[in-house]
């Protein structure tokens, strides 16, 4: 079972019984690893991503209490389009915790400069925040994470931990439009991943993921190490 794999690679599992329940699960795990690194260090940093699936949490998140002062929040990947674009994972962060923005530092990646400007900017923006803190991420029906997607091109070296960008530009491919990811250089920085998921459809993706352990057909499978903790529930979000 995924289960155990889990468990003896050292990576936490919560399975909830409810999308809310998820959700409050989540943001209560994000509140206090960024109360511990304001702790350690005076000041901490989250990086969300975008989709459906994170919607709840990011409200339960806007309602917790934390120093945001003393927070930098941050994108793991956007599609390059405006934030009054419906598909803007900025405008739903934006949405959700507005007073959480009004008070913490805000980076959204998209600066409307151009795709290959934008990932420049991007990697200026975010290399001094390494390592980050708290990295959020979310799992496509492809296995994909952020905006890394099976074997797109470059996609070995944006997996590799050595790559020296932080941000890419993934140019637009058939339906997908264009997006700013970070690369496994910034996300394997953090002090703590999280992966947050719901549906028997993705549990059964990362089943095949680990069963494969072949990050350019499932990308996840490169983030699958500690410290890592994965939250699941079989209830698919409204």
């Amino acid at each position: 079972m995924i289960e155990t794999w889990i468990a003896e690679r050292g990576l936490g599992w919560e399975d909830s019984q409810s999308a809310q329940a998820q959700a409050e699960a989540v943001a209560v795990h994000i509140q206090m690893a960024l109360q511990q690194a304001i702790a350690q260090r005076g000041r901490a940093s989250l990086a969300l991503s975008g989709g459906r699936g994170p919607a709840l949490f990011l409200r339960c998140l806007e309602q917790l209490d934390l120093a945001w002062e003393k927070v930098t929040v941050t994108q793991v990947d956007e599609r390059w389009v405006p934030p009054q674009d419906a598909q803007s994972n900025a405008r739903l962060i934006q949405q959700c915790m507005p007073r959480v923005l009004q008070r913490a530092t805000w980076l959204p990646m998209y600066q409307g400069r151009g795709l290959e400007a934008d990932a420049q900017h991007c990697h200026a923006m975010l290399e001094p925040l390494l390592p980050l803190d708290v990295v959020v991420l979310g799992m496509g029906p492809d296995g994909h994470t952020a905006s890394l997607f099976p074997h797109m091109p470059g996609l070995s070296e944006y997996l590799s931990a050595q790559t020296p960008a932080v941000c890419i530009a993934v140019p637009a491919e058939g339906e997908r439009v264009a997006r700013l990811s970070m690369t496994a250089r910034a996300i394997q920085s953090a002090r703590l991943k999280m992966l947050v998921f719901a549906g028997e459809d993705k549990r059964q993706t990362l089943g095949a993921a680990v069963q494969a352990a072949d990050p350019l057909s499932w990308p996840i499978a490169a983030f699958l190490t500690p410290p890592m903790d994965i939250f699941f529930t079989k209830e698919q979000q409204p």
